[in-house]
Formats: structure tokens, C-alpha cells, sequence
């Protein structure tokens, strides 16, 4: 069986699941609680704004830094891994699944790629209701497409290793919470290390954080850190999964 295929059937199986509907009401919590920021705050925002700064970049930032989507993010890809293989340990699927003609790295891969894909939809659809809101508070400026397209890309790029690791964790422990709260500790932890710059750059629960858009130092610096992360947490978790008994 091929792997787009499998990934595809990843999706088919959620079409009864609660990733779908966690995939609309976060980013339209995020869209809601920036409206009514904004509304409330938008005079002030201006005022006290950096030099340079527009409507735009002002949203984008208050999103990241001060809703905390940078910092939450990583839980949020750790519930969306949760609940892929919580639908295997739920129906019990996993003697069907292997007795497949398919590999079990293909197996692994597709969740990967499959929660990949799932997390890309959430980053996308917490940017277009980041350009809801503008359009609906009547910003004067156009909408920055660079930034934000720029601000989704990095997003995708540094959710790579905890994407992995999330992956690792939620194949590993049949109770689909324990991977969450572990998701959480290092949400938690990393608001500890972003006070030492060189641990937040090795943390991948931090990577996320240093992606709001405007900022590209730290960025450059991290982005083979991430992909290094991201295949050893790949090659761990594949050794286990390979290993472990799962029928």
C-alpha cells in the first residue's frame, strides 16, 4: 500500500473523530479573542507600537506573543498526534493494520506526515482568521500577505521536531493523555528556558515561540537544530515502533 494512500486513510478514519472539530474551534477561539482584543485595544496598540510597525504586524504579534499561540502551539500538535493513534487504540485496529501488505515504517511515516498535514491546517486556519480580523476591524493598510505566508511557512518549519517527538510519544503509550501532558510539561518547561537563549535553541517545545514573523536571527540559527531533532526523534521512534508488540 502506498504511503499517500495510507496518509489518506488517516484522514478517512478522523471523519468520526474530534480532529476535525479541534481543527475549527481553536483557530476560531484564536480569531474570536484577537477580535475582541483588538476592539477593546486598538487605539492603545497604536500608540505604544515600535516605530515602523502597521495594523498588520501589530495583530500578527499580539496572536504570537501575547494569546500565546507561539507558546501553545507545540500542545496543540501534541493533541493532534494524541488522537490519531488513540483511534487505533480505541477500535483496537492494530492487528488489522499490520496484517497488511504494508511496512510498518510506512505505517509510522503516514501518522507522522498525516498529524504533519492536520498541524499545517491549524497554522493555516489561525492565520486566515488573523486576516478575518483584519478585514473586519478595517485596518488602512493592505494586508501583508509576505509576513503572513512567511509567518505559516516558518510555523511549519519549526513544529518539525516536536511533530516527531509527539509522534514517538503517542505510538509509544496506548493511554492517549499521557503524551498530552507530556505535550504540556514541555510547554510549561519551555517558558523556564526561554530565559537561556542557547537551552530555548536546542528545546523543541520552544522552536515554535521564535516564529512570529517579523524575527529571522534566532530563526536561521535553529532551523538545522530542528531537522537533526526531528530525524533522531524519527529514527527512535521507528526502532521502537518496529519493536514493540502491538497485536
Amino acid at each position: 500500500m502506498k504511503l499517500g494512500t495510507l496518509i489518506w486513510l488517516e484522514g478517512y478514519k478522523q471523519k468520526k473523530g474530534l480532529i476535525w472539530l479541534f481543527l475549527l474551534v481553536i483557530p476560531a477561539g484564536t480569531t474570536l479573542a484577537m477580535f475582541v482584543d483588538f476592539s477593546l485595544r486598538y487605539d492603545y496598540l497604536l500608540d505604544t507600537a515600535e516605530p515602523g510597525y502597521s495594523s498588520w504586524d501589530l495583530l500578527l504579534l499580539e496572536n504570537h506573543l501575547v494569546l500565546g499561540w507561539g507558546m501553545f502551539l507545540p500542545m496543540f500538535i501534541a493533541i493532534i498526534y494524541a488522537l490519531i493513534y488513540q483511534v487505533e487504540e480505541s477500535k483496537n485496529n492494530w492487528k488489522q493494520i499490520l496484517s497488511l501488505p504494508v511496512r510498518r515504517e510506512s505505517v509510522y511515516f503516514s501518522k507522522f506526515l498525516a498529524g504533519l498535514l492536520f498541524s499545517m491546517i491549524l497554522i493555516l486556519l489561525n492565520m486566515l482568521g488573523l486576516v478575518l480580523v483584519g478585514y473586519m476591524m478595517d485596518f488602512p493598510e493592505t494586508v501583508e500577505w509576505s509576513d503572513y505566508v512567511s509567518y505559516v511557512g516558518k510555523q511549519i518549519l519549526m513544529v518539525l521536531s516536536v511533530a516527531s517527538l509527539q509522534n514517538w510519544l503517542s505510538s509509544y503509550f496506548k493511554n492517549a493523555i499521557l503524551p498530552i501532558v507530556i505535550g504540556f510539561g514541555g510547554v510549561i518547561l519551555s517558558t523556564i528556558i526561554f530565559q537561556h537563549p542557547s537551552a530555548a535553541k536546542l528545546f523543541p517545545y520552544a522552536f515554535p515561540f521564535f516564529t512570529d514573523g517579523l524575527v529571522n536571527e534566532e530563526l536561521t540559527e535553529m532551523v538545522r537544530n530542528n531537522l537533526l531533532l526531528m530525524l533522531t526523534f524519527l529514527g527512535l521512534g521507528l526502532w521502537h515502533f518496529k519493536q514493540k508488540d502491538v497485536l
